[in-house]
């Protein structure tokens, strides 16, 4: 009997070694997961790997292509391609695997490609975002008629005019030398830069939280924020993946956010 026992000690320490280096291998695990959802239905989130994505209000897509010295520089390219998939504008060491377009008018286009860090995802993992290259396109020509950079975190949501809207995650209280300085906690943010100030950010909306809002998600595996694109106004919604029943799983509205933009921000 001591020996069974011993033996069933022996498994339970096993399997709970086995889940730490599982968790350990996953620096992602616990973080939250964007989505960001377009009028047309088109979707990104951190599963999305295709090579071709659409570009939102037009009949052309985005296309990464590895740089000529990606060996080197790991560094990718963007193509732009017509309905049929043929070429139109090629764009050196600009891309990334993680690229979303929208026309703004008379086809402006603003194309973002993200550079992520989280492994085992294609970007779209809260805390993983390195940077973000913006760039006005105009499709008529091909010719870039602005460009510039988004910080370490700044996820990119959706432009409006000459405003780019970002979303920012709150920040912890925090200390400075051994405590003597206390830095107070910072909410969540959204705000959008014009191309006419680039280092300026106007905040349009804060929220009622710094990590999450005050949400029962303990029945769930992994909490997504999703982020509706619509003509006038942002839906922000937490959501929270959990079994329905039957052996199926859907991501359950937890809390939203409506947030009002500019008008004519699609057309």
């Amino acid at each position: 009997m001591k020996g069974k026992i011993m033996r069933h000690v022996v498994s339970l320490c096993g399997g709970a070694t086995v889940a730490l280096l599982l968790t350990s291998c996953n620096p992602t695990a616990g973080a939250t997961e964007y989505e960001v959802i377009y009028p047309s239905g088109y979707s990104r989130d951190s599963h999305a790997y295709d090579k071709k994505s659409p570009i939102e209000g037009s009949s052309c897509y985005l296309q990464w292509e590895e740089a000529d010295d990606y060996k080197k520089t790991y560094n990718y390219d963007i193509h732009i391609l017509d309905e049929n998939g043929s070429v139109l504008y090629e764009y050196p060491d600009m891309g990334s695997k993680a690229m979303r377009g929208s026309v703004w008018e008379d086809g402006k286009t603003w194309v973002c490609a993200e550079h992520w860090t989280a492994p085992h995802h294609n970007g779209y993992v809260e805390g993983w975002l390195k940077e973000s290259d913006l760039l006005l396109i105009d499709l008529s020509g091909g010719e870039i008629l602005f460009q510039d950079k988004a910080g370490e975190n700044e996820f990119y949501i959706t432009s409006n005019g000459t405003r780019c809207y970002f979303y920012l995650p709150g920040k912890e209280e925090s200390e400075k030398l051994f405590g003597l300085i206390k830095i107070p906690a910072e909410n969540a943010v959204i705000y959008y830069r014009d191309t006419s100030d680039w280092t300026q950010k106007h905040t349009v909306y804060t929220f009622d939280y710094v990590a999450e809002p005050d949400i029962d998600t303990s029945d769930g595996v992994l909490t997504r924020i999703k982020f509706y694109i619509s003509e006038n106004q942002l839906k922000v919604a937490w959501t929270s993946y959990e079994s329905v029943g039957n052996g199926d799983w859907e991501y359950l509205e937890k809390k939203a956010y409506e947030i009002p933009l500019a008008e004519n921000a699609f057309q």
